[in-house]
């Protein structure tokens, strides 16, 4: 008859401290096809030894051991563990079952690692629970089931694979007699059947029911003798098809890691994962405070007055105004700005002005503003618009005419004013106040026109030196030169506003001015180049190490984070051992258990990054809507942030899923 198994001088030695331990010392044996052989001998002779070395969890010290006519010497961890999973089926006295899953599961688990489809190897664990009297617990836990259900689960799961081996340590140890007899007889049917069946027992009632039994005794064979039983004329071959079979399947190692690995422990998890997504929200929510308060500031500048280029006169006093005159500058003057017009046509519109101090009253009672007289495009260039009324004209200009233009505060102001002074009614609109006279240095000046409303947030535009248009007084610019006093020596203009047709142009044109102004002025630089813009943009990158500073900072939390993981997952391997050693045993080789416990980690760092998206973005929504910012994101920050705590999952868990593969799995079949 065939042979199985053949072992010649199978030795198998530990170190414990400074001495060598013979477990098996010299072990010949040979194992034929259809045997029902039993193991027997004391407590150390070296039974649990040799069963695990025929299963393959353990590597012998020296010796020669083939099954089915293939060497097992220096095989490696892939091929080993495929005859585990297909050549071999584990009957434990321990059950070795895993709690978290039902009959079925528990029975169908070694055709996980053979990458069986799900639906097939349940149906085919359903029928094989059936035959064994399990019909009616398919979907009971083990907590919940008997010692004989038990191991008739374990019998069921050994025999799914339909092995050629059946290795049975003690199956009836932790049973009462009646079980026993049943489990007994389950085994002997297998027998019959044409199973190869090696099973240690301490009864010696069941040891002379096999067809053989070998005696053990300080690591030898000392007794093998002929049982009671025959042998099986047709026993079970099993086919070798490892090529056919696909492995772990993506699906399954995701089910495993999250279902049997993540789901077990939910509030650690969660925690662990909080660490993720803090860090990813904080990083993605501060760069998007940073970006939409930018873009605010930038938004606000366009709508003051986009590509706009100011002209400052620098107001020289006493002293340095005469000798600015001496050297030949007239300082700034509409001159000035006509010699810029025909300079550089890429200039659009042009305005300037000057500010006089006046007291200004309506109905004697005083109002803060700022006076400005004014000429040329200068609500065009200031992106300034009329609520009601009109602006400027010709004729005003030949006039020196006493007219005003209000911003929208002091309309809203003054309007207040007269109406609770009973002068309008309540209904009344700024519209009411054209044609109603404004005292300005003790002149009457009438409104014929009021300014919309301009929404800006002076604080964002600080860098920028740019003022509130709302609190302004206009009138016209001749009206200012010919009806108000100065000093001979100022210059007429406080300062010359251009704009350009694109933002593009200004970098050219501000050099393009500075040319021509340098010939106006005789050389002397009594005036200021303000580019809004510019000022911004220099304004931003002075806060980008800020930005850098925050980003990092927010960044140590996915560290933190990955730390978390690794700390929580040495500790799930710790807590799991038994599992480990369970799945080597079944047929999962190292490389199925460091993937199973990296993507437990690689799953809590890419939900933790999903979720902290999400997070960050209903931060992001809900503050910029406080604060009245726009909400901007940007993608490449955010792909970034998810791809770093993805990352933190990899490197993170590559350490704890090591230590999980590279456990002995004799070792961890003892664990607690």
């Amino acid at each position: 008859m065939d042979s199985v198994i053949h072992i010649s001088g199978l030795e198998r030695h530990y170190k414990m401290g400074d001495n060598i331990v013979a477990a098996l010392d010299g072990v010949n044996l040979e194992v034929r096809r259809g045997d029902f052989l039993m193991v027997v001998g004391s407590s150390g002779s070296g039974k649990s030894t040799l069963m695990h070395l025929l299963g393959l969890l353990d590597i012998p010290t020296n010796g020669v051991m083939e099954i089915n006519g293939q060497s097992m010497t220096n095989c490696s961890d892939k091929r080993l563990s495929y005859l585990r999973n297909e050549h071999i089926g584990f009957v434990f006295q321990q059950f070795n079952l895993l709690n978290d899953l039902n009959v079925v599961e528990n029975i169908a688990l070694p055709l996980v690692y053979r990458g069986v489809p799900k639906a097939v190897r349940l149906e085919k664990a359903k029928v094989l629970a059936e035959k064994l009297g399990l019909g009616q617990r398919l979907r009971h836990h083990p907590k919940e089931l008997s010692g004989g259900q038990l191991q008739r689960i374990a019998i069921a799961r050994a025999l799914i694979s339909d092995p050629d081996i059946l290795l049975a340590d003690e199956p009836t140890g932790n049973l009462d007699s009646v079980t026993s007899r049943e489990i007994m007889q389950i085994l002997y049917d297998l027998n019959e059947q044409g199973h190869t069946i090696i099973m240690v027992t301490h009864d010696p009632k069941l040891a002379d029911q096999g067809t053989r039994k070998i005696t053990l005794s300080d690591g030898k064979i000392i007794e093998d003798v002929t049982g009671s039983r025959k042998s099986n004329p047709n026993p079970v071959v099993h086919q070798d098809n490892a090529s056919q079979s696909g492995g772990l399947s993506i699906s399954d190692l995701l089910r495993i890691g999250i279902k049997e690995g993540l789901l077990a422990h939910q509030m650690r998890t969660f925690l662990t994962m909080l660490g993720i997504i803090i860090g990813v929200s904080s990083v993605i929510a501060m760069s998007s405070f940073s970006l939409g308060s930018k873009q605010k500031q930038a938004d606000q500048i366009r709508t003051l007055g986009a590509n706009l280029v100011r002209v400052v006169d620098k107001q020289f006093e006493n002293e340095r105004l005469v000798d600015t005159r001496i050297h030949g500058s007239r300082g700034l003057s509409r001159s000035d700005l006509e010699a810029i017009r025909q300079g550089i046509p890429k200039i659009g519109k042009a305005a300037c002005l000057r500010e006089v101090k006046l007291n200004a009253l309506y109905d004697h009672n005083p109002i803060n503003a700022r006076i400005l007289g004014v000429e040329g495009d200068y609500l065009a260039v200031n992106n300034l618009a009329l609520q009601t009324g009109r602006f400027f004209d010709y004729g005003d200009k030949q006039h020196s005419s006493l007219c005003t233009i209000l911003g929208g505060g002091i309309a809203r102001a003054i309007l207040k004013h007269a109406i609770d002074n009973e002068k309008l009614p309540h209904t009344s609109t700024p519209a009411d106040l054209l044609g109603d006279i404004v005292l300005l240095g003790g002149n009457p000046y009438r409104v014929v026109g009021i300014l919309a409303d301009k929404a800006i947030d002076l604080d964002e535009l600080e860098a920028t030196s740019v003022s509130d248009p709302n609190n302004d007084i206009l009138i016209p610019m001749e009206t200012l030169l010919t009806r108000t006093a100065y000093l001979d020596l100022r210059s007429e203009l406080d300062e010359i506003q251009l704009q350009l047709n694109t933002e593009d142009d200004l970098a050219d044109a501000g050099r393009s001015i500075k040319a021509i102004l340098g010939m106006t002025h005789a050389g002397v630089s009594d005036y200021d180049l303000v580019i809004p813009m510019d000022l911004l943009k220099q304004k931003q990158q002075s806060q980008r190490l800020l930005d850098i500073l925050t980003i990092c900072i927010s960044s140590i939390s996915i560290i933190v984070g990955g730390i978390g993981i690794m700390n929580i997952m040495l500790a799930s391997v710790t807590e799991r051992i038994r599992e480990i050693g369970i799945r080597r045993a079944i047929g999962a080789t190292r490389a199925d258990i460091m993937r199973q416990f990296l993507s437990e980690a690689m799953t809590i760092s890419v939900t933790g990054g999903v979720f902290g998206v999400i997070l960050a973005a209903a931060v992001v929504v809900i503050t910029c809507s406080f604060l009245k910012l726009p909400v901007v994101f940007s993608l490449t920050l955010l792909l970034v942030a998810v791809a770093a705590s993805t990352a933190t999952g990899l490197i993170f868990g590559i350490y704890p899923a090591y230590q999980a593969a590279n456990k002995n799995p004799v070792e961890a079949l003892r664990a607690e």
